[in-house]
């Protein structure tokens, strides 16, 4: 069951319409990701994973068992919040603090700021994770956790939430199961770009019946 303010509704609709579409399916972003996930990940469908989805706003944690969503839960800390802290201490500009949590620039420690908002994500994992066990006899304990999203590329993240979750954290990749064409990928490595196409690859094999 999927609820969702009508008025949000709409004004999604009104903005498709303007632009000469007709919209037929409105998903959420953590099915659309799951969608893309259990094509390109077959051999993370059993078990209790975690796939953890670090966006610009929100980090969606997924928790799967046996490849069916279980439990969902949006945690108030993305992106914009590792961008802050870097302007708020060091005084960046906006654009530089974006280049350090994207790794393309050394100018600010980043080590401090990662580990603490590594920390909250972790705490929501784990709270999602254990909610899990104590609702369902069959769960077992978090066997791996897949992180995308453009926060899934912020240097030692992955190594914040691997400490401590005491799991393997691995990148989730969108395309290693896709048809791709052969000059797609040229100009940007797809390891750069993979973590942000999750949720267009999974809106991509949405259908409607």
């Amino acid at each position: 069951l999927v609820a969702a303010k009508r008025e949000l509704v709409e004004s999604r609709v009104g903005l498709l319409s303007e632009a000469g579409l007709d919209p037929s399916v409105i998903d959420v972003d953590a099915f659309a990701i799951h969608n893309a996930f259990e094509l390109n990940h077959p051999d993370a469908m059993q078990g209790v994973v975690g796939l953890v989805n670090i966006g610009h706003e929100v980090t969606n944690v997924n928790i799967l068992e046996d490849g069916i969503p279980v439990l969902t839960r949006d945690l108030s800390v993305g992106t914009r919040r590792f961008r802050e802290d870097l302007q708020r201490e060091k005084g960046l500009a906006s654009e530089e603090a974006e280049k350090v949590i994207q790794g393309m620039s050394q100018h600010a420690d980043l080590a401090g700021y990662v580990s603490a908002r590594g920390e909250e994500i972790a705490t929501g994992v784990e709270r999602a994770a254990a909610f899990l066990a104590t609702a369902s006899r069959s769960a077992g304990g978090l066997s791996r956790v897949y992180t995308t999203g453009g926060g899934a590329r912020i240097p030692g993240l992955n190594d914040v939430l691997g400490s401590r979750l005491k799991v393997p954290i691995e990148l989730a990749n969108p395309v290693q199961r896709l048809r791709v064409k052969d000059d797609v990928f040229e100009t940007v490595p797809v390891d750069e770009v993979a973590p942000l196409l999750m949720l267009a690859v999974g809106l991509a094999l949405r259908r409607a019946s």
